[in-house]
């Protein structure tokens, strides 16, 4: 297991539009899907290796603010088939409307091997329980960029 982690949370003051692409829409269980008001997205496809590290980001809106959303974004390896989470950084605090967005950054040290991004978003809107969670595309990492576990 990695031992080492960095996490960065920033909120933006810059719109979704300035990335060129709006946050996707979080799947809300139970509530309906007219009543989705936030977005998340990862801002790469991929995690990123910054050697010696390997980073994860993504962003989120809301068009109507919920009672609650705690975020959670991860960075995860593959062990032997299983993945395990290197790092993660969790916040609680309710991402802001149009034009600004809230981002978010997790760091550990790379390794050579399989990585993905992991998010998990739980909160309440209009009362109404919901959960999302999403990965990214996994990424090899051979050991020319990073040095074996």
């Amino acid at each position: 297991m990695l031992s080492r982690c960095n996490t960065i949370i920033f909120v933006g003051i810059l719109g979704a539009a300035a990335l060129g692409t709006a946050p996707a829409a979080a799947s809300a269980q139970p509530v309906d899907v007219s009543a989705k008001s936030c977005g998340f997205e990862f801002s790469r496809t991929l995690p990123m290796v910054l050697t010696p590290q390997i980073t994860a980001r993504g962003l989120a809106q809301c068009d109507a603010p919920p009672e609650e959303h705690t975020l959670t974004l991860a960075l995860q390896y593959d062990n032997n088939g299983r993945w395990e989470t290197a790092c993660s950084k969790t916040d609680s605090s309710i991402p802001p409307g149009a034009p600004g967005f809230a981002t978010y950054e997790v760091s550990a040290a790379c390794y050579a091997g399989r990585w993905r991004m992991a998010v998990s978003i739980l909160g309440r809107l209009q009362g109404t329980p919901f959960a999302f969670s999403d990965y990214s595309t996994v990424r090899e990492v051979p050991s020319s960029q990073c040095p074996s576990r």
